[in-house]
């Protein structure tokens, strides 16, 4: 998902079922609302929400019997890494820096991520030309 084929932001609920598809890899309406976290949502609100996930792009389906398989055509990274660009923008004026200021700020980050972070970067730094 890059610029050019940027699609609709996912609302919290349809996220919630695009999450239970990416772990199943594809399924129908009931195997969607197993993996949902519990109390899942009826069968009639996932329905919806796939109809939904549909007409974004998100999702498609082919036709199993008497049922419809669904099956993500968004990838989980490349959702995660549009969703953190946009949390980027939105929060924190597009600045990584800033960004990662303000998480490792908070004490729940411990020192072995921040030494983790600093690996990657180091690792990222060395391959640039």
């Amino acid at each position: 998902m890059n610029n050019r084929t940027r699609k609709p932001a996912l609302t919290k609920g349809e996220e919630e079922v695009m999450q239970a598809l990416w772990q199943i890899g594809s399924g129908c309406v009931n195997d969607i609302i197993a993996r949902m976290k519990k109390p899942a949502p009826k069968y009639t609100t996932v329905a919806t929400f796939i109809k939904i996930l549909e007409d974004k792009g998100y999702v498609a389906h082919e036709v199993a019997g008497k049922s419809h398989r669904y099956f993500p055509l968004v990838e989980r990274e490349a959702y995660a890494r549009s969703a953190a660009r946009s949390l980027l923008d939105s929060y924190f004026d597009g600045s990584l820096v800033r960004m990662v200021s303000c998480f490792s700020a908070d004490e729940e980050v411990s020192v072995r991520e921040m030494e983790q972070i600093i690996e990657l970067l180091d690792d990222i730094k060395q391959r640039q030309p």
